[in-house]
């Protein structure tokens, strides 16, 4: 209560100036607090050096090859190229895609497994939900409302791989709705 009465009388006596220059650096000082604990807030979800940046770059990278069209590297090439990703993944990928091959030689999976749909949002994707004691992640897409994807880190040899997403190494009950 003390500070909240110090803080209102500064306040006071710094609009009380005729001097522009004090007030714009009360209000940036007053935007700083806010951002930080803004920041304190969001910071289990959006700090770059936890593991959860290896997902969602990840993420964010395969869309990028995605939207290359014509230039865009084949999923399984690419993943086996993506540094940060376990061997388990790189494994279950090939294999799922070459065992639906086989099957089908025309329509193979008919989804991408990565982003367990057809289509994907070409915006990229967001993290909105982590859960520290198991890995798992939930990235949305940034502008299609709805549409999820969860994702599993896991550490191996002191560091962080991307091991699950979509339905790669997902169990069907952490998988996202459709």
């Amino acid at each position: 209560m003390m500070k909240k009465s110090s803080l209102i009388i500064l306040l006071f006596i710094v609009l009380s100036c005729n001097n522009s220059k004090d007030k714009i650096i009360i209000i940036k000082n007053k935007k700083e607090i806010e951002n930080k604990q803004l920041k304190e807030i969001q910071n289990p979800l959006e700090n770059l050096d936890s593991i959860t940046y290896i997902a969602t770059k990840f993420i964010n990278d395969y869309v990028s090859n995605c939207n290359k069209m014509k230039e865009q590297i084949g999923i399984i090439e690419w993943v086996n190229s993506y540094p940060n990703v376990s061997q388990k993944f790189k494994s279950e990928l090939t294999k799922m895609i070459q065992d639906a091959e086989e099957k089908d030689p025309e329509y193979g999976l008919g989804f991408d497994p990565i982003f367990d749909a057809q289509d994907y949002p070409d915006d990229g994707f967001k993290l909105t939900q982590f859960d520290s004691t198991t890995n798992y992640l939930t990235v949305e897409a940034k502008s299609w409302k709805g549409f999820a994807i969860t994702m599993r880190i896991k550490k191996m040899d002191n560091e962080y791989l991307l091991d699950g997403c979509g339905v790669i190494n997902i169990p069907k009950n952490k998988q996202a709705k459709r």
